[in-house]
């Protein structure tokens, strides 16, 4: 940063000189160019009245002894005298821009260039009274000439002022950056910089304050996760452990002969039923697993909703008729078939976990509602039961892992205990929502907004 900022600086400094050097040359060019018109013009102007008044033999006097060229020129343009050169083996001068000039408004004027020597030679021109033309002449320096006989106090000028910026641009770089690289980046302090910084202090106090806040959220985030990845943990094992348990036990005595023959196929029946249970137990796990990794192997395509309720119940009806449970669905407007874009398998899991979890926590005689309705933005599924209900300082908690509002009656009520968790999970992969409403002893109503395609 501090590189860039003096070379910026340096750039700057030095462009404002070399532009200050070009003017001031322009100014000094312009200036004595017109000092030396003048010069000529007012010596021109007493030679022409020397001439006048007595004649033009004086001007032998002036043969070599001014700087300035003068010449008199008849009016049919033969040189009568010129003070530098030898008239015999001059020209007429009848052609020349001044001399034509001179003769027919009285004053003329020209400048001619010379590219071998670089010069600009000025004419100034007057007719006298007896008709004949007095002009005189001189050199001047053009622009290039004059860059190149100051040349050198100009590379003087240069190095000196490049020194100078140099030195400029060291200084103010270091008066900029240093206070930046002093600001203490954990605990700026407005009091230690300049007014022009403490926006950036207080930018940084808060970026700051914000990356305090972020992380002790994640520690706390952390910790959440660690306690629930210990507690699901140790669930699993329990879960896995019971039926484990039973199966081992029925084989252990079966193995060592002490069951009756008649009883055999009753230990069989117990062995499957805790076989199934685990397999069921892990393949919900793996469902979730693959939930929380986000891995769907199959596309997402349009799914019938209601056809999906409808299956579903029907494949429930049998534990739906074990309880005396009462199963329908319905649609708001009745003639409502919703459809939406989801991944077919899991949207059949959502239904089929709120649909068992409806009739496994139901009293006997009870009722499992379905209804597919829609608003402006979502299609709602809404499953409802006459069950036990939850307690309100319970219904956060549902959607845990293993959590089960009634402990006591768990292994009467079957299932693992991963429904809701699977439930919100696969909603979440949807983009969707989940709200459950609860009253203890009247049941429950859970629901999911779907948004419309």
């Amino acid at each position: 940063m501090k590189a860039k900022i003096f070379k910026k600086i340096f750039a700057a400094t030095t462009s404002i000189f070399l532009i200050f050097l070009i003017m001031m040359v322009g100014v000094q060019f312009t200036f004595f160019s017109n000092r030396h018109s003048d010069l000529m013009k007012k010596e021109l102007e007493y030679l022409v009245l020397a001439a006048n008044a007595n004649g033009t033999d004086f001007l032998k006097d002036k043969e070599g002894s001014s700087d300035m060229r003068i010449t008199h020129i008849s009016s049919n343009g033969q040189v009568l005298f010129d003070s530098s050169a030898d008239i015999s083996s001059m020209d007429n001068h009848s052609e020349r821009q001044e001399i034509k000039d001179a003769l027919k408004s009285g004053f003329g004027e020209s400048s001619r260039y010379s590219n071998t020597i670089m010069e600009e030679t000025v004419y100034y021109a007057q007719r006298l009274n007896d008709g004949t033309i007095l002009r005189i002449s001189s050199t001047r320096y053009t622009v290039f000439t004059l860059l190149i006989n100051i040349i050198y106090p100009l590379l003087g000028a240069l190095a000196l002022s490049l020194l100078i910026s140099a030195f400029l641009a060291a200084r103010v770089s270091s008066g900029v950056t240093e206070p930046i690289n002093n600001i203490d980046l954990e605990n700026p302090d407005e009091r230690d910089v300049y007014d022009e910084l403490k926006p950036l202090v207080q930018r940084i106090n808060a970026q700051n304050r914000q990356i305090h806040t972020q992380m002790d959220e994640l520690k706390k985030e952390h910790k959440k996760q660690d306690k629930m990845r210990r507690e699901f943990t140790a669930n699993v094992s329990h879960e896995l452990k019971t039926p484990l348990t039973s199966i081992s036990g029925y084989a252990e005595i079966i193995k060592d002969g002490m069951v009756r023959k008649e009883d055999i196929e009753r230990f069989a029946e117990k062995i499957y039923d805790e076989t199934q249970r685990l397999i069921i137990l892990v393949g919900d796990i793996i469902k979730l697993s693959q939930l929380d990794g986000g891995e769907v192997i199959s596309p997402k395509v349009d799914i019938d909703l209601y056809d999906v309720c409808q299956k579903t119940l029907t494949y429930l009806e049998s534990s739906a008729e074990s309880k005396h449970i009462f199963l329908s669905i319905d649609t708001d407007p009745s003639d409502l078939r919703p459809h939406i874009m989801g991944y077919e398998k899991i949207i059949h899991e959502i239904v089929y976990n709120l649909c068992d979890n409806a009739i496994k926590y139901n009293r006997e005689k009870g009722v499992v509602a379905v209804s597919l309705s829609e608003n402006s933005e979502n299609i709602i599924l809404s499953v409802s039961d006459t069950g036990i209900g939850i307690p309100q300082n319970e219904i956060d908690r549902v959607f845990e892992r293993f959590y089960r509002v009634d402990k006591s009656h768990s292994k009467e009520v079957g299932g693992t205990g991963l429904g809701l968790s699977i439930v919100k999970h696969g909603v979440s992969l949807h983009g969707a929502r989940v709200e459950l409403k609860s009253s203890v002893g009247f049941g429950t109503t859970v629901s999911v907004f779907f948004n419309k395609q």
